[in-house]
């Protein structure tokens, strides 16, 4: 098959941009303009009509450069090739210089140059160009450059940028004894660079590219550096996802659920330095309630894990002995090492859910896909080469991942009949999946070998060649019976690769792209979207368009928020996405020159700062149709922004500032205030839309008020009659045996045997991600939850694990499981399934019988001690969350409003404050706590009563939907339990308790 080009809007106003500015705007002149002042003031004209800044004059010297702005996967390098074309054809230039920073890009490029040939020569009406790709081995090839012939040279910039390079090398014979690069020089090319960020960022790269002497540079790239140079054109992330012009993104991330059984330990983030130490954030399992969570604790040198996730399994690690805010790491007394993202203890799990993830994904595409002729292709980047092929004495072998992917392949495919409409379902699984890696060259007595690179080493081109010699070919779908699919090419579906694939090589086809790395590989999120991100081809090679299927998933070891996050982070830290104004934020946007009397007298003032609102710029306005906005215009309103509420003093905009500016009269009141500070209102607008351009304004969402709740008269006589008689602190004691609580354990109500045993899970989340103006969302599509059985679980000792934590022996433990054996003979079995689990439950169980019995044997005495009535200030707290008080209510309370957990709290306030029988009442602070040994209990209310023979009553209150103490929860019937005998101690002989009440008639009053 052959890809068929289209020509696509976007790619055609890229060259135009260029071509434009460089006829300044004359459609008619077949001459290059490269005048200084004509070209700038072309320039500007190119700027303006896209909505760039201007970034100063700087940009012409030494010779003329030029940022285009391309996203991945929106063609690029078609971009650029064309525009070199269509500058031969208008302007009769010749000689071209196409610099990449890479082997893999430039395999990539040269692949365009020889496919796109014929086409872009047919399409522009032109003759085709020749190209050649610069080899020092080769210095011959470069005489030819200088002729009158259309040349298109292709290098890397490691060719020519440094002393010793070949081509910088003086030569007595050949080259007329001179150096091959004066062959280039002496022929003022027009240079190409691709991802100059990575070429010229440094000064070495600089020089290098001013050593071939170019007319100008056109720079390309999705993320540029350096902006010093005019953005031509710009066709950025959200454009292109919103145009449809690439695939959509989504996740698939899963989150394995050991419960506690592997002692996970993972480092989320780089270590920093923190309150005058470093400090590591780590995922680990915490005991919480009756299971282990994962939950992220902050550890500090000499840390315990154990102690600090209260977890049994940690102990073994020690405290924390090192950590490494440079290797990101943290090491701990037994010698393991924790690195910053490793999957550390549930790697293989992990790995095992995502691959199947996404062989079950690419199966299902390809059968809803195959109707259209569009063949589905998954990219795995490997840790390491030797876990998809090992060496032996025999040859190579399946490494481990290569196994595990033809095991589950071949349980997948063979798992579902439908599957069996695939064209590929009786191909072979070792040959739907291959491996593309550097490699050793063949030596005597030495076979080939494939190596761990990083991607731009001699040795990768081997792997640039394999993949790049039949690209078409891995676009044919096989198809049975049809001898021209019956290749290599058109069988394989699933590529492997270590670091050759991260650029340079972008397949339309790619659907599914799992990243197997470690902590240490440096291939970002734009890189694995990057790699599939093109829109798909079909057999006739035609580019299908269809948003609802056009979706590349990442398999990603991060949850889709934290994808999102680090894709933001990166859009950011290329400049693609603003999250701030800062004072400079509008210079050299461009506007239509003013010429009137108000505009220039008001320019000609200072502002606060100092800064004149006059500029070179502003007093050229004569010679030219627009003008860039001044650093002192921009300062000024971003000080009318501030002083607006439209953003805070450190630059970023606030949710209701934005909505300002999407409010028309709130708009024009900036406007106004904009202009009384000295700015004319064009260059106003012009800046308003452009942070409405910039910025998304989220729509309006209810939040969450919260307000002082003063005191009413803390001075009442009867709350301090009231104080005195319920805050008195108590301390409680209780007795019972083991061998009944043993008893109660085996064969009493809820029973150990009647613990409910949950297998270890695996949950895969997707999410979809969305690009918006400045920040990357991501938003949950599906999720799927599968158990696990894992065989290889560490031995734990449960009776060990329960004993630590409960008021029994290690003998006394085996006894209960032993006699629940008895009872139910899967028990045992049931505890190996889980063991971290059942050590949980167990010991909630347990703790369970213990309350029991320290009901039955539970008293209090009072402590001697009072919670002092100063401790009543006032507080704040969520609007929803309270009860005001009626005015009349003031005199019988202490707060004037109330917090309240319930309709039926406020329901009973309500009638405390109506009830003339209730002088006064309270709601207890959280702080005002009774001890017990299921926790600490903080009942409701204490309320005073005057009955009718004027007798005075005093209530501690526990308020609850039911009267019911069956209805209740086990550990808030314990609790109220406790709560009853507490103020049965001595010197509480006034006071009730009364729980549960459900309404003020159910005290005898």
């Amino acid at each position: 098959m052959r890809i068929s080009y289209k020509k696509l809007p976007y790619q055609e106003k890229a060259v135009k941009a260029v071509v434009d500015t460089l006829s300044s705007h004359d459609e008619t002149t077949h001459r290059l303009v490269l005048d200084s002042d004509t070209l700038d003031e072309s320039v500007r004209n190119t700027l303006m009509s896209n909505q760039q800044r201007y970034p100063g004059s700087n940009y012409l010297t030494p010779f003329p450069q030029f940022n285009i702005e391309m996203e991945t996967g929106t063609g690029k390098t078609m971009v650029y090739l064309k525009t070199i074309v269509e500058i031969h054809k208008r302007f009769n230039e010749n000689k071209f210089i196409i610099v990449v920073p890479s082997r893999a890009i430039k395999a990539g490029v040269e692949d365009s140059l020889k496919k796109l040939k014929g086409y872009l020569s047919t399409v522009c009406q032109t003759e085709p160009y020749h190209y050649f790709v610069y080899d020092s081995k080769q210095i011959g090839d470069l005489q030819n450059f200088e002729s009158s012939s259309f040349e298109i040279m292709l290098t890397n910039i490691q060719a020519f940028n440094k002393n010793s390079n070949i081509i910088n090398q003086e030569y007595n014979e050949g080259f007329f004894g001179g150096r091959p690069l004066d062959q280039i020089r002496n022929a003022r090319p027009i240079v190409v660079i691709d991802e100059p960020q990575s070429v010229d960022g440094a000064e070495a790269g600089k020089k290098a590219i001013a050593s071939l002497n170019p007319k100008f540079t056109l720079r390309y790239s999705a993320t540029h550096k350096d902006r010093q140079y005019p953005l031509l054109y710009e066709y950025g992330p959200v454009k292109a996802f919103k145009d449809g012009m690439v695939k959509h993104i989504e996740t698939l991330g899963t989150d394995i659920d050991t419960d506690g059984n592997l002692d996970v330990v993972t480092l989320k983030e780089k270590p920093i330095f923190k309150n005058g130490r470093l400090q590591a954030k780590v995922l680990a399992y915490k005991a919480v309630k009756d299971d282990f969570d994962k939950r992220t604790l902050t550890l500090s040198v000499n840390d315990s894990l154990a102690k600090k996730s209260r977890n049994p399994r940690y102990q073994k690690l020690g405290r924390v002995k090192k950590i490494d805010a440079i290797d990101d790491y943290v090491e701990f007394e037994n010698g393991k090492r924790v690195e910053l993202g490793s999957l550390e203890g549930e790697q293989e799990i992990w790995v095992n859910s995502q691959m199947r993830a996404m062989i079950k994904d690419h199966l299902d595409r390809e059968l809803a896909m195959q109707a259209q002729g569009i063949k589905i292709l998954s990219l795995i980047f490997l840790d390491k080469v030797k876990n998809y092929r090992i060496y032996t004495k025999d040859g190579p072998k399946n490494g481990k991942y290569a196994q595990l992917f033809e095991q589950l392949y071949t349980q997948i495919i063979h798992s579902d009949p439908k599957y069996k409409k695939l064209y590929d379902y009786k191909v072979p699984v070792s040959e739907v999946h291959d491996g593309y890696f550097a490699q050793d060259k063949v030596k005597k007595n030495k076979p080939a070998r494939y190596r761990d690179t990083g991607g731009d080493t001699a040795k990768d081109e081997t792997a640039y060649d394999a993949i790049m010699a039949d690209k078409e070919g891995l676009l044919t779908k096989y198809i049975p019976g049809n001898p021209k699919t019956d290749t290599k090419a058109a069988k394989l579906r699933f590529i492997f690769s270590h670091s050759a694939l991260k650029e340079g090589w972008d397949n339309p086809n790619v659907f599914q792209i799992l990243s197997i790395t470690t902590p240490k590989n440096d291939l970002t999120r734009r890189q694995k979207i990057g790699r599939g991100l093109r829109i798909p081809v079909n057999q006739r090679g035609e580019r299908v368009y269809n948003e609802k299927q056009n979706i590349v998933t990442i398999y990603a070891n991060e949850t889709y928020n934290r994808f999102a996050e680090g894709l933001q982070n990166e859009y950011l830290k290329s400049g693609l996405f603003d999250s701030k104004i800062d004072a400079d934020f509008f210079t050299n946007l461009l506007v239509t020159n003013q010429k009137s009397t108000k505009y220039d007298s008001s320019l000609t003032e200072e502002t606060s700062d100092g800064l004149s609102l006059s500029s070179d710029a502003n007093n050229q306005q004569d010679s030219s149709n627009n003008r860039p906005i001044s650093k002192a215009e921009s300062h000024t309103f971003v000080n009318v922004l501030q002083e607006s509420g439209v953003i805070g003093s450190n630059g970023k905009p606030s949710i209701n500032g934005l909505r300002k500016l999407n409010d028309s009269k709130e708009k024009k009141h900036i406007v106004e205030k904009a202009v009384q500070s000295g700015l004319d209102e064009e260059p106003v607008q012009t800046m308003v839309n452009n942070i409405l351009v910039k910025f998304d304004i989220p729509k309006p969402t209810n939040r969450k008020q919260r307000v002082n709740v003063d005191l009413t008269n803390e001075n009442n006589p009867y709350l301090n009659n009231l104080w005195d008689k319920i805050a008195h602190k108590v301390n409680y004691h209780v007795r019972f045996s083991e061998a009944k609580l043993i008893d109660e354990i085996v064969n009493g109500d809820n029973s150990i045997s009647n613990i409910q045993f949950k297998k270890m899970t695996a949950t895969q989340t997707r999410a979809r991600i969305d690009l918006l103006e400045n920040k990357v969302t991501g938003e949950i599509v599906k999720q799927n939850t599968e158990h696990l059985t894992w065989s290889k679980l560490p031995i734990i000792d449960v009776t060990k694990q329960i004993a630590d934590r409960v008021e029994l022996t290690r003998q006394a433990i085996a006894r209960i499981i032993l006699m629940s054996q008895e009872k139910d003979n899967n028990f045992i079995n049931n505890i190996k399934m889980n063991p971290s689990l059942f050590v949980q439950r167990a010991v909630k169980n347990i703790r369970a019988h213990e309350q029991k019995l320290l009901n039955q044997s539970l008293f209090y005495v009072q402590s001697g001690e009072t919670w002092p009535k100063e401790l009543l200030k006032p507080f704040s707290a969520d609007r929803s969350t309270l009860w005001e008080v009626p005015e009349r209510g003031f005199k019988k309370t202490l707060f004037k409003r109330i917090a309240t957990q319930s309709e039926e709290e406020a329901e009973f306030a309500k009638s405390l404050v109506n009830e003339e029988k209730i002088k006064y009442f309270l709601k207890l602070p959280s702080w005002f706590k009774i001890p017990t040994p299921f926790g600490n209990y903080n009942p409701d209310w204490a309320i005073l009563a005057v009955t009718n023979n004027k007798q005075r009553l005093y209530f501690v209150v526990d308020t609850k939907s039911t009267n019911e103490m069956s209805e209740l929860r086990e550990k808030e019937r314990a609790r109220i339990a406790a709560g009853r005998q507490a103020y049965k101690a001595k010197g509480f002989e006034d006071v009730d308790f009364e729980a549960p009440i459900k309404v003020v008639g159910d005290l005898e009053i």
